[in-house]
């Protein structure tokens, strides 16, 4: 059975090689890439790796083929953070930083103005997917929100992620409409009673 723990730092590499064959035909991803999906999403990627592997809330499978990258309630971007996103608009132009930086003005705008944690990636290598380790590598956190009391939060582009979270009681959706951009939902999951 895979085990599931926090991400190291020196997990790195393998974590982007699962992230970026995961969302090789994602919607958003290819959207936020464009035509540069090979040169721009290991980038894209290891910024949201690099972002939240030191917070401890990157929970992995022990072989790396499942990810999960959350950010805690209430967290805000650190000066690392910004480096790190500069440097990703300076390799990326200005077109994808555009994109991105549309993307993220959308879903602003459906955000809650309450206190949630916040699934930002959820992958699995291609190779693993339908074994169950998304659901695994989700828990801790999950579990964690709801002793908090707290709701779990998240955005996707595609039907059958939509279906995913929702029978993992992701029930709350939004319409988020990013500008030239894929149907994107705004998913929430209320703190579940023990």
């Amino acid at each position: 059975m895979d085990g599931v723990r926090p991400a190291r730092t020196e997990d790195r590499t393998t974590v982007i090689a699962t992230v970026v064959a995961a969302f090789a035909h994602d919607p958003a991803w290819s959207f936020l890439c464009g035509a540069d999906y090979d040169r721009l999403a290991p980038r894209f990627a290891g910024a949201l790796f690099d972002t939240r592997v030191a917070s401890g809330h990157v929970w992995v499978t022990d072989d790396l083929t499942g990810v999960a990258m959350w950010d805690p309630p209430g967290s805000a971007p650190s000066a690392e953070s910004e480096r790190l996103w500069q440097s990703y608009r300076a390799v990326a132009g200005e077109p994808a930083w555009r994109r991105l930086s549309d993307y993220e003005s959308a879903i602003h705008k459906v955000r809650p103005s309450t206190t949630y944690w916040y699934l930002g990636v959820l992958a699995t290598h291609p190779d693993r997917q339908r074994q169950g380790l998304a659901t695994k590598v989700i828990a801790p956190i999950l579990e964690k929100a709801d002793k908090e009391g707290l709701p779990s939060c998240l955005e996707t582009s595609t039907v059958g992620n939509r279906e995913f979270y929702g029978r993992r009681g992701f029930t709350e959706a939004t319409d988020i409409h990013v500008a030239a951009g894929p149907p994107t939902w705004w998913l929430c999951r209320a703190p579940q009673q023990s």
